[in-house]
């Protein structure tokens, strides 16, 4: 389907939902139902859409306003659907933009989410990860938020890894000023990628739909550290039950201010201790072995020996 094609289907979907005052569900199953050739000109398709005259004057006057919004996005950007994506990173989402040097490919993706605060062994964690990602080729993944979600993305930039960052607004809009570098250097090196069309107004509560659009879109999730009920849950352990594998830092394990990290450990988590161990998220053995012996990891530490300790 050619670019041109997708961003028509994109814009009609938008102005179904704005006809539908909403209704997400209507307007995607009117578009799917009807299926009209979007590579002709909107004046041939119409009235498929509408059920009399005075209807199909308000659709035009509402899909030229979300078109304008569409013409009038400020920087370059693509749009993606599930029929060109695989089906299961987009599960509930019918369209994806994107922008930025790379477009969304077929690597695997490890995302990594953790606390707005982390501490230094966190940060050592996320850097050692992201290293070993960009080793095997691995795409980081990460929303664009603060904390370790920032620190990941910046790891991933500095260490040549493949980089998306995931937004709970449009395309072009930042959520806050601190991260407005940090999008910059994503758009020009990786890939912005939202679920949110031009037209739509940024409110809190998108991060909500953004979480839950992440716990799909990933192959693997790391969570590097957050407290009991931090922001980072709704993303893991929804990403766990869809059937994704997480990995958690086993040094969390006997911190009693962690006690979910705990439980997931004992439940279903992976263990993680060291960068190899991410490889069980993608059913990869732990370890290559040369002439019977173990390689081992030898990317350094300042925590080395804490596991052990």
């Amino acid at each position: 389907m050619s670019e041109d094609v997708v961003k028509s289907k994109a814009i009609a979907f938008e102005a179904l939902k704005l006809l539908y005052k909403g209704d997400d569900e209507r307007a995607w199953n009117t578009l799917v139902s009807l299926n009209p050739d979007f590579s002709l000109p909107f004046a041939s398709y119409t009235r498929e859409f509408v059920a009399d005259g005075k209807e199909e004057t308000l659709f035009n006057e509402i899909w030229r306003s979300v078109r304008s919004a569409f013409d009038q996005e400020r920087i370059p950007f693509s749009v993606v659907t599930e029929e060109d994506y695989p089906s299961s990173h987009m599960e509930g989402v019918h369209f994806l933009y994107t922008a930025g040097k790379l477009p969304l490919g077929s690597e695997r993706k490890l995302v990594v989410v953790g606390t707005p605060i982390p501490s230094l062994k966190a940060k050592d964690d996320i850097f050692n990860a992201v290293a070993f990602a960009a080793e095997k080729g691995w795409t980081i993944v990460s929303p664009l938020a603060s904390g370790c979600s920032s620190f990941a993305l910046s790891s991933a930039l500095n260490l040549g890894a493949r980089t998306i960052a995931v937004l709970s607004s449009p395309i072009s809009k930042c959520p806050s000023e601190a991260l407005l570098e940090l999008m910059e250097k994503v758009y020009e090196k990786g890939t912005l990628v939202s679920q949110f069309s031009p037209l739509t107004k940024s409110e809190k509560w998108h991060v909500v739909l953004r979480n839950r659009f992440l716990s799909s879109f990933g192959d693997g999730y790391f969570l590097a550290e957050d407290k009991d009920g931090g922001p980072s849950w709704p993303i893991f352990d929804s990403a766990l039950e869809k059937g994704r594998k997480g990995a958690i830092p086993k040094s969390l394990m006997d911190n009693p201010n962690y006690s979910w990290c705990s439980q997931r450990l004992l439940d279903k988590a992976i263990p993680y201790s060291k960068p190899k161990d991410l490889l069980k998220l993608f059913g990869e053995e732990r370890s290559v072995r040369r002439g019977g012996k173990r390689k081992e990891d030898l990317t350094p530490s300042l925590f080395d020996g804490l596991d052990a300790q």
